[in-house]
């Protein structure tokens, strides 16, 4: 009988170890599965964030190679009132990330003047890995308005600029003035 009852204790023992894993196998095999959704939507969030990345450092290294600029300048004024300017700026050696050259067609409105426009082509050279993107140029006056303008700039930021100008009226190498210039540009 003791052995019966021994038998029977360990049959018990079996069937609740047996109903205890039943019960709690589903149990089990949702948390293996949670956990492996975890894992999989983890790793699908690093690979997100990764692409994402990349993709902004290609944004970033996209070479935008010209610009469109409007300024205001003192050029034929009396230092009381300001001439509206534009200028178109290609680089045609270098990118925005590095040192670079560029040509730029430049005009400024003349009112009530005997020529309407001051155009000047120029050749510029940007320092873009320097503090504030300064920049240089020389170029010639088209249009019989002045010889030649010489000019330095900083961009303050990707859309703001100021610049000086030197620019030599008719006759005369040495006869100028420096002129004032604070405008926007629009990159693409």
């Amino acid at each position: 009988m003791d052995k019966r009852i021994w038998i029977l204790d360990y049959f018990y023992i079996l069937l609740v170890f047996f109903m205890f894993l039943i019960i709690n196998s589903p149990l089990i095999l949702a948390q293996e599965n949670e956990s492996q959704v975890v894992e999989q939507n983890l790793t699908e969030r690093i690979e997100l964030i990764e692409a994402s990345q990349q993709f902004s450092k290609a944004q970033t290294n996209i070479n935008q190679t010209a610009a469109v600029s409007m300024y205001a300048c003192n050029y034929h004024t009396n230092n009381t009132q300001y001439k509206l300017g534009a200028k178109f700026e290609k680089i045609f050696y270098g990118n925005k990330n590095s040192t670079n050259f560029s040509y730029v067609i430049e005009g400024i409105y003349l009112d009530n003047e005997e020529e309407d426009v001051a155009a000047f082509l120029s050749l510029q050279t940007t320092l873009s890995n320097r503090l504030f993107s300064p920049y240089f140029g020389l170029g010639a006056e088209v249009m019989n308005v002045a010889d030649y303008q010489v000019f330095l700039g900083l961009n303050l930021s990707q859309y703001f600029f100021v610049e000086t100008k030197f620019i030599n009226e008719k006759d005369d190498l040495e006869d100028g003035d420096f002129y004032s210039a604070l405008g926007f540009k629009i990159p693409f």
